[in-house]
Order: structure tokens, then sequence, then C-alpha cells
């Protein structure tokens, strides 16, 4: 009887344990994506991501490609933005309500907010 009782016990932190694990990999990610024939509202060359990351949300802009200052040398222009404890869906609501969180993010002055850039995400 004890070693059915162990042998349950062990069985569920292992699948505890598998379930921590699944939760911590799984993550969404969300690349801005202009429709075909419009202009890239946040530049020629930059780009705009979102992704989940244990329990965080980050929103990640690069405004150029890297520039390679040597063959062994790479300058990112890249800035992020991390909510911690919030979900993709809540971050990127907070951020909507927030256009002042969304200007020190892409680090300039515009008239347009992320509402616009949200409108033409692609999320998997």
């Amino acid at each position: 009887m004890k070693i059915n009782q162990i042998s349950l016990g062990l069985s569920l932190v292992g699948l505890i344990g598998l379930i921590a694990c699944t939760e911590q990999t799984t993550s969404r990610i969300c690349e801005y994506t202009p429709a075909e024939g419009q202009p890239n509202l946040l530049g020629e060359q930059a780009s705009f991501r979102i992704r989940e990351q244990e329990g965080n949300t980050i929103f990640t802009y690069q405004p150029d490609p890297s520039e390679m200052l040597d063959q062994t040398i790479e300058l990112s222009g890249r800035r992020e933005l991390t909510y911690r404890n919030t979900d993709l869906d809540t971050a990127r609501v907070i951020l909507i309500q927030n256009p002042e969180h969304y200007k020190r993010l892409i680090d300039k002055e515009t008239t347009q907010d992320f509402a616009a850039v949200n409108e033409s995400l692609t999320c998997r």
C-alpha cells in the first residue's frame, strides 16, 4: 500500500514537472507585416516583433538592419520594452493605451501610435 502511494506521488510530481516545462516553452510571437503594397509605417528597413517569454511580453523594435563594423563586430540599434508578468494580448492593449511607451520604444517623435502597427501584426 505504501509503495503504491509513493509511486502515485512520484507520478504526480513528474506530471507537474512536465506541465511546467511545457508552459515555459510555449510562447507566441507577433511580427509587424505591412499589407502588400503599403509602406512600412516604421521605416523602410525597420522591424517590429512581440514575444511572450516566461510570463513576460517583450516588444522589440529594430530601426535598421545591424551594421557590421568589422568582420566580428556588429552594432544593433534594437530597442526592447518589457511588460513583466503580462501576457501578450494584455500587453498589446496596454501599449495602445499608453502612447508614450510606444514613442519611447521607437525613440522618435511620431504622430502615429501603436494601434496602426497593431492592426498589421501577424501572430503565431
